[in-house]
């Protein structure tokens, strides 16, 4: 497929995410408003607002930690911080990561592409691996900068690899995803709430349990839209890495993972949920870019 389409799939796919996963959002939120004001209307009467006041209401808190977020990203980013276990470098780190920055940053200049600011973070773990979250986060495994730390062609493979993940950044891949997830924090407490309450009511309570259900299906979809384009994704990080790096680190990383292609499973969902391409599909990607 052809870069452009690939980039009007991923918009279109995103939009449809972030549509279904606010209308989730404010469904559950309204749901969560009905079962607040039960107490209230029995003991102060009915809530002195119109019905498109309190719809608008509705809306508002349902996107409003997306919004937050949008407008203060730090915040998520120190959230996603303690979620994935990611801790700031030791000083060692920073020496080593400094020379991985050189050397971006020297292909920046050459090539007149403009880095964002990063934040630099390391999960204690030993798999070769990387990932970028939040709206600044570039992560390396413990495990990624033990094996390639310590020669120059070891440093241009974590410059190549971050590379790809910088691309995810400045994709938007990553605040989509951020997006996505405080979304899902309204659906998250409508359901707790009902849950913790008219769900227990017997009959009752069966009607609202499969209410609360059918409310999350969107959030669902959400999720699923938003992986279903995964492969695309790495793809058009990939397409980045190649045009900052030329091709070089990322590819030579690329051929050390052998078991990269292993498929997990022979379903056809299996196969679209698979979050990378190929290696030689990638191989044949980074060569396009770089020339």
């Amino acid at each position: 497929m052809k870069p452009i389409f690939r980039v009007a799939v991923i918009e279109v796919t995103r939009l449809l995410a972030l549509v279904a996963g606010a209308t989730s959002a404010f469904l559950l939120t309204a749901f969560s408003i009905s079962l607040l004001n039960i107490p209230y209307s029995l003991i102060y009467g009915p809530l002195p607002f119109e019905e498109w006041q309190v719809t608008a209401f509705a809306v508002a808190i349902a996107v409003a930690p997306a919004v937050f977020v949008a407008y203060v990203p730090s915040f998520a980013a120190s959230g996603f911080d303690i979620r994935l276990s990611a801790r700031r470098l030791s000083q060692r780190e920073k020496n080593l990561v400094a020379k991985v920055e050189e050397v971006l940053q020297a292909r920046a200049e050459e090539t007149g592409i403009k880095l964002p600011q990063i934040v630099w973070r390391v999960q204690d773990i030993g798999e070769i691996n990387a990932l970028a979250y939040a709206h600044n986060r570039v992560c390396f495994t413990k495990g990624i900068l033990h094996k390639y730390g310590n020669t120059q062609a070891g440093i241009e493979r974590l410059a190549g690899v971050a590379a790809h993940e910088i691309g995810h950044l400045r994709n938007w891949d990553t605040r989509i995803h951020m997006f996505l997830h405080y979304l899902n924090l309204p659906v998250n407490f409508g359901i707790g709430l009902a849950n913790a309450t008219i769900n227990r009511i017997p009959i009752a309570g069966l009607i609202f349990t499969v209410a609360t259900v059918l409310f999350r299906i969107p959030c669902d979809i959400a999720y699923f839209l938003n992986e279903s384009t995964s492969q695309f994704r790495e793809y058009q990080a990939d397409r980045f890495a190649a045009r900052l790096m030329n091709g070089v680190g990322l590819s030579e990383f690329l051929d050390d993972l052998p078991h990269q292609d292993d498929l997990q499973g022979d379903t056809f969902t299996a196969w679209m949920m698979r979050s990378h391409p190929p290696t030689e599909l990638r191989h044949d990607e980074l060569a396009k870019a770089s020339d």
